[in-house]
């Protein structure tokens, strides 16, 4: 199962099925984000207050991390060896996954760590991460239990329903809205991954035009989208709006570009590869109009 800052260091998605309008790219201002120490990082989710989460990578391991108010702090879940943090929403609440004897999932509310494991996964060699949460705090994530296989799942009121696409060999849901829209990957009989979206009980695919991979990552409540796709050996982040695809790339992106996040002031974070190998966090914003 991939991990978030793997996103960033190897990326196998596969071909598209349904296209919107012509692909366009944008010129926006990137910031790269100052780790501490990182090796490698990716920027995972951003809220509406500028608040930012991730991963990265230093001599001791992996940390989740949260930029918050201009301070910087990394955190492990208690007793992990690995954290990585994958969103966080407008209450502050972060979401992620653990590893210790397995991986888990976890959410952070007022402070204090609470481990999540889907039905079924709670011994060791079973998987669960929390991927994407919304303001209501309902979580959306992937697990595989020990019958193996990979779903994605939705944990509402305490409550997770697994959320399998169609004819799918694997499943994972990355992102969820306010009205409790539903963005993620899922694979073809063939290997190939292709984005969906489930919205009032319908699935829909959505691919990038032309991509031979796409990845769906995030939702807004107005709908917009945001994911990253491969085309000739190289990722492409992106952002679809109102039936617009538009290709995002950090300029200091070598080989790959992953759009994470995206909030209600049209900031994106994510993550992108340079020349030598290394993966980085950024934040960005573009020109209004230019992209959503």
């Amino acid at each position: 199962m991939r991990t978030v800052l793997r996103y960033w260091q190897t990326f196998s998605l596969l071909c598209g099925l349904i296209c919107f309008s012509v692909a366009a790219t944008a010129q926006c201002k990137f910031t790269t984000l100052t780790i501490p120490g990182a090796i490698f990082s990716g920027a995972g989710g951003v809220n509406d207050s500028g608040a930012i989460v991730g991963t990265f990578t230093d001599s001791a391991g992996g940390h989740g991390f949260l930029i918050s108010g201009g301070k910087f702090f990394k955190f492990r879940f208690p007793g992990s060896r690995i954290t990585e943090a994958n969103d966080i929403n407008n209450f502050g609440q972060i979401v992620g996954d653990f590893v210790s004897n397995a991986e888990h999932g976890f959410v952070v509310k007022n402070g204090a760590f609470h481990s999540i494991s889907a039905p079924g996964t709670g011994g060791a060699g079973t998987l669960t991460r929390a991927i994407g949460i919304n303001n209501p705090g309902d979580i959306v994530g992937a697990f595989e239990g020990s019958a193996g296989g990979e779903h994605g799942f939705l944990l509402h009121n305490g409550h997770f329903t697994t959320i399998t696409f169609p004819g799918s060999s694997r499943t994972e849901a990355d992102g969820i809205n306010g009205f409790g829209t539903i963005v993620g990957t899922y694979g073809d009989s063939t290997g190939f991954d292709h984005g969906y979206m489930l919205k009032a009980g319908k699935f829909t695919t959505i691919d990038f035009p032309g991509a031979d991979d796409t990845l769906l990552l995030r939702i807004d409540n107005e709908g917009d989208i945001v994911g990253a796709y491969q085309m000739h050996g190289d990722v492409h982040g992106f952002a679809l709006d109102k039936g617009r695809f538009v290709t995002l790339d950090d300029p200091n992106a070598s080989s790959s570009t992953v759009i994470s996040d995206v909030n209600s002031h049209d900031r994106i974070v994510g993550g992108f590869t340079d020349v030598s190998g290394h993966s980085h966090a950024f934040t960005a914003t573009c020109p209004a109009g230019a992209v959503f």
